[in-house]
C-alpha cells in the first residue's frame, strides 16, 4: 500500500495493489474504505465508457465485478450506488 490519502481525490489504484488490501485495511474506517472503493468503481466505469467510445488507455487491473464484490465483503450496508449518470 502507498500512503496517498491526503490528496483531495485519492486514487485508490495507486495506493493499493489489490482490492483485498483496501477492503482489509484496518487503518481506515469502514466508511473510508467504502469511499475509496466507490472512487475506484467510478474510475473503472469512466474507463469502460471511454473504451466504448473508442478511446484507449491503460488497462485496468481490476474489473467492475471485482470492485462490487470487494464492497459486498465489507461489514457495512454497501448497497450498489445509483451510477446511472456515471457510465
Amino acid at each position: 500500500m502507498n500512503d496517498d490519502l491526503s490528496s483531495p481525490t485519492p486514487n485508490p489504484a495507486s495506493m493499493y495493489d489489490t482490492l483485498r488490501q483496501l477492503a482489509e485495511d484496518q487503518s481506515l474506517s469502514i466508511e473510508e474504505r467504502c469511499k475509496l472503493l466507490d472512487q475506484w468503481e467510478d474510475d473503472v466505469r469512466i474507463r469502460l465508457v471511454a473504451s466504448e467510445e473508442g478511446m484507449t488507455g491503460p488497462n485496468a487491473r481490476v474489473g467492475l465485478a471485482d470492485i462490487l464484490e470487494a464492497k459486498a465483503s465489507l461489514p457495512l450496508d454497501t448497497r450498489t450506488r445509483d451510477t446511472a449518470g456515471k457510465a
